[in-house]
């Protein structure tokens, strides 16, 4: 459990940091023109936008949560569950199993059969139409593994192994091969102890804490953008969260999602989320639940892979719509969630981000400029070197209030590095974000994408991270 101090020092680092941000913000606007105000405005998008939904986050958190009574998040545990001792546990589990979906794995398959290994018994795999021996190293390792004739796609997979898994099996774990639960997790026992309270909640699914332990530069930028993912985005929306690529479901309720599902690989865990909570059923995230995950180790897979993120976003939101519209109004978390931040900030306003994008490199094209006396760029409110720096300091400030506050502590000395570089990082992302969109309308508008991501390749499967 939080110790009261600590409590009180995250709100303190909050409140403060929050409050500096916007003294800063109203110094700025009140000493300039209307046209330096607004290229200060247009410069400093993506704060004003993260800091925004911060706020709204943490208003949504005290709203599900009120007091902390008990354990490390209060979200976590569904109402009237009761406390039970591990023999009871153990007695009233039901049955619960692993899918995973794999595709040409026969590289990496040792290593996942290494790790599965104690689950060998409670996992159920589908070879989705390999053209390597993944299919014969698995049965030869003494797991079950269903040959799909064809390619599907992880969807589709699922749905087909989900049809062959033991009826006694009433929780499903949906993972990707290159997961693995966390070692404390493993150690503790703590996994069917979270099952046993998701079977005894009713809820329809459930979302793991994913993180990523990998050493480097790219692997620290992305832990930190998971981190603050799952403790900040997930664990604002009470019982409405939103799946990820690796989820926890009650048996019925995914049957039931991938009979409407239209099994495409992009964003599938959102429309999971989206088709579930349109009907009325529940998901809750379980921070005490962790599972680890590898990180793209190089620039280029990450591009691909947040193409094919937003691509699936876009995609979700066409074909899901008449079910998103039902989110009106119905939930403060999931109002704000589906129709503010990811259909206004992150699809609407994109092009906002595209102008701070602009605006950014043309301040930092006159500071080098001015700093080499070449005067090549003329100076303009537009192109004003300190629009630059200003956004990096505020920006920066701000990622230090999350490693603060939503950031545990043993995680901070390790991601603290990432936060000097994480406005470049995010600054980065906005082009394969934009590329995704485009993929999208080029799609429709001429029937070809303008980038190929390697989610159109047979036997993909979408990452533990879903689009925001």
């Amino acid at each position: 459990m939080t110790s009261l101090p600590e409590v009180l020092r995250r709100r303190v680092v909050l409140g403060s940091g929050c409050a500096a941000l916007v003294l800063a913000i109203v110094w700025v606007t009140s000493f300039a023109g209307p046209l330096y105000a607004g290229v200060y405005f247009l410069a400093n998008f993506m704060l004003f936008a993260d800091l925004f939904d911060l706020i709204v986050r943490r208003v949504l958190l005290r709203v599900h949560t009120g007091r902390p009574r008990g354990g490390a998040c209060p979200t976590s545990v569904p109402v009237g569950i009761g406390r039970f001792t591990d023999a009871q546990v153990a007695l009233h589990l039901k049955g619960y199993a692993f899918l995973l979906a794999v595709h040409d794995m026969a590289d990496q398959v040792e290593d996942f059969i290494e790790a599965m290994l104690p689950f060998k018994d409670r996992v159920w795999i589908i070879d989705d139409a390999s053209t390597d021996s993944t299919a014969q190293v698995l049965l030869r390792a003494g797991f079950r593994c269903v040959r799909g004739a064809q390619n599907q796609k992880k969807p589709g997979a699922i749905r087909q192994l989900l049809r062959q898994v033991d009826p006694a099996v009433r929780t499903v774990i949906v993972m990707d091969p290159d997961c693995r639960l966390a070692d404390d997790v493993l150690m503790l026992g703590g996994l069917e102890r979270r099952i046993f309270e998701f079977q005894r909640g009713g809820m329809a699914a459930l979302t793991p804490r994913i993180r990523i332990v990998e050493a480097g530069l790219l692997p620290t930028l992305q832990a930190l953008e998971y981190g603050l993912t799952f403790s900040v985005l997930r664990k604002s929306l009470g019982d409405h969260c939103v799946t990820s690529g690796l989820s926890i479901y009650r048996r019925d309720a995914l049957e039931s999602v991938l009979d409407k599902h239209d099994l495409t690989v992009y964003a599938e865990d959102f429309e999971n989320a989206i088709i579930l909570l349109s009907g009325k059923e529940r998901i809750y995230y379980d921070e005490r639940l962790v599972f680890e995950t590898v990180p793209k180790r190089t620039w280029r897979d990450l591009f691909s892979q947040r193409v094919g993120w937003y691509f699936g976003l876009l995609h979700v939101y066409a074909t899901q719509l008449p079910r998103i519209r039902s989110f009106w109004r119905r939930d403060a978390s999931t109002t704000y969630h589906f129709l503010v931040y990811a259909a206004g900030l992150s699809i609407a306003l994109h092009p906002i981000r595209l102008l701070m994008l602009l605006t950014l490199l043309l301040s930092t094209l006159n500071g080098v400029d001015v700093l080499f006396g070449l005067d090549l760029v003329p100076d303009t409110p537009m192109t004003d070197p300190s629009h630059f720096v200003i956004a990096y300091v505020q920006y920066t400030l701000l990622m230090t209030v999350l490693l603060l506050t939503a950031i545990k502590r043993p995680e901070r000395a390790r991601l603290g590095p990432a936060v000097p570089l994480f406005f470049f990082y995010a600054l980065a992302l906005v082009v394969p974000t934009t590329v995704g969109y485009l993929n999208w309308l080029s799609l429709r508008l001429r029937g070809r994408r303008v980038y190929d991501d390697h989610y159109d390749h047979p036997g993909s499967t979408h990452s533990v991270l879903s689009s925001p």
